[in-house]
């Protein structure tokens, strides 16, 4: 019956084409485009009236498996490959063809293709990969090229770890060219990435070194390692910038949010240091050679009643608020020491209200001391609320893009 059946095969006849792909898994690489490895089971399925039979006359047998170099076959060929461009499924491969003419083919490829990146929301970017195929070598006019399904068929799909397969779509396409013009069954398929261990192993680190960053205007001008530790962390942002680099195409069309966001980091960690070093320099400039301009007098004062600072304030308690409070602690239950003690604390705030006043209006309490701790105190709370908008509207713009795909 095959013999029979196959004298009347044209291999060189044209039927309709309809097709499907499973693909088996997903590998991908960041290049200057992303490079695409898929491991994929074909179904293509034609219609061949040269290979129809009455089964009645064959004893009964519906379905045959000819020689796949005795009949036609399809030079199916992926456009975007990363190889070379050649048909797909050469090897010997069975075929199975049915008395109504139809036939059905199987082979199985690994496509390596490759298609545009877009690290806008990296590690939290979604991706559009399309591979576009053809027939090669015929009158692109005689076959018509249609797609057995709508979608890419993942029956056979084992999960990826890093990526994960939000949907697929399958349509045919017409492009013109010097010869013609030519049909092209594309197929798309949207990947998005798994986040996690990126953002607990890298992200996460830099956010907390950049908080951390901050706090160097915390620390106390007496201490010397305070130039130290904004170096430190200066030098931490760019070796976790360079880490996060090696994860990103060397060259792409699209800025990363990330990347941008971890470039004005790494800027401000220096104009830290540099801060450090012009609050040290204050902080250490003599009084007495260099007394504090009149112009920086009031500034100081407003950014201290701003920030609710309380200016220095010496320690002038008198012996009598001591003795008073003394005695209030030895006679617990006598009402008249207990009236001294109140006098005693009543005297020693009002001491104390009368230096603060002092404080402010007398040019010689200000020193460049305070005018290094209120500026450390200006720059930790403006660099944290700057930390907290920025890197708050950053996140929320990339989780609500990998959450809200359409």
């Amino acid at each position: 019956m095959q013999e029979h059946a196959l004298i009347w095969s044209n291999p060189m006849q044209e039927p309709a084409l309809i097709w499907s792909v499973a693909p088996d898994r997903l590998y991908g690489k960041y290049y200057a485009f992303k490079r695409e490895q898929l491991p994929i089971y074909l179904q293509v399925q034609w219609s061949n009236e040269y290979m129809m039979w009455d089964p009645a006359q064959y004893g009964g047998a519906y379905t045959a498996s000819p020689d796949p170099d005795k009949i036609w076959r399809p030079g199916l060929t992926v456009q975007n490959t990363m190889k070379d461009m050649k048909p797909i499924g050469q090897e010997y491969v069975q075929i199975l063809s049915i008395a109504d003419g139809t036939t059905i083919w199987y082979p199985a490829e690994r496509f390596e293709t490759f298609c545009r990146v877009d690290v806008t929301y990296f590690p939290f970017d979604i991706q559009r990969c399309v591979w576009k195929m053809f027939i090669w070598g015929i009158d692109f006019a005689a076959t018509d090229l249609r797609p057995l399904l709508p979608t890419i068929d993942l029956d056979t799909y084992v999960v990826n770890g890093e990526w994960e397969v939000l949907s697929t779509k399958c349509w045919t396409g017409v492009e013109e060219n010097d010869a013609g013009n030519i049909t092209f069954l594309n197929y798309q398929i949207v990947i998005r990435r798994r986040p996690s261990l990126l953002a607990l192993t890298v992200l996460l680190p830099v956010v907390v070194l950049a908080l951390v960053n901050i706090f160097v205007f915390t620390v106390p001008s007496e201490a010397g390692e305070r130039l130290a530790y904004s170096m430190t962390s200066l030098l931490s942002f760019g070796v976790f910038m360079s880490f996060i680099l090696d994860y990103m195409p060397s060259s792409t069309e699209n800025l990363s949010i990330i990347a941008v966001n971890l470039s004005c980091l790494l800027v401000l960690s220096a104009v830290h240091v540099l801060l450090c070093i012009l609050s040290l320099r204050l902080f250490h400039r003599d009084n007495v050679k260099h007394p504090v301009p009149p112009t920086l007098h009031s500034l100081v004062i407003c950014l201290e009643m701003l920030l609710c600072l309380d200016p220095p304030v010496k320690n002038k308690v008198s012996d009598i608020s001591d003795k008073t409070l003394f005695e209030t602690d030895t006679v617990g239950h006598n009402d008249a020491a207990q009236s001294k003690g109140v006098k005693g604390k009543l005297d020693k705030w009002a001491m104390t209200r009368k230096q603060k006043q002092a404080a402010y209006s007398d040019p010689k309490e200000m020193t460049w001391r305070r005018v290094s701790r209120s500026l450390d105190k200006l720059l930790f709370r403006f660099f944290l609320c700057l930390l907290l908008a920025a890197n708050g509207g950053v996140w929320t713009v990339m989780i609500n893009n990998y959450y809200h795909y359409s």
